[in-house]
């Protein structure tokens, strides 16, 4: 049995800020990056537990496609996978060291 996968609000913010990111350089390359992940994330339909599990969240797992990363909410008994929330690490990298610096 696959698992349906859907995506929360933020989980599509998420993904529209990532592929908007690139559409400013590359229209090619934000559809490419946005091919990709949801290619990467279409698997969890049926291997829904291959990302990593967050101990302090239950049910909730973190998968990467390099440099993002994609946490998501496994529900078993409703066959279903939530995108949660999504982040380009570099990106976020660059935020985090861009406050530090001021």
């Amino acid at each position: 049995m696959d698992f349906k996968i859907f995506f929360s609000d933020k989980g599509i913010g998420d993904f529209n800020q990532i592929v908007e990111y690139f559409a400013a350089e590359s229209p090619e390359l934000a559809e490419m990056v946005g091919a990709s992940l949801l290619a990467h994330i279409r698997c969890l339909a049926g291997m829904p537990i291959i990302g990593t599990p967050m101990a302090k969240r239950s049910n909730v797992y973190k998968l990467y496609h390099s440099p993002y990363a994609i946490f998501y909410r496994l529900n078993r008994s409703a066959g279903t996978v939530e995108i949660l929330h999504m982040y380009q690490g570099v990106r976020r990298k660059s935020v985090l060291l861009g406050s530090q610096a001021s």
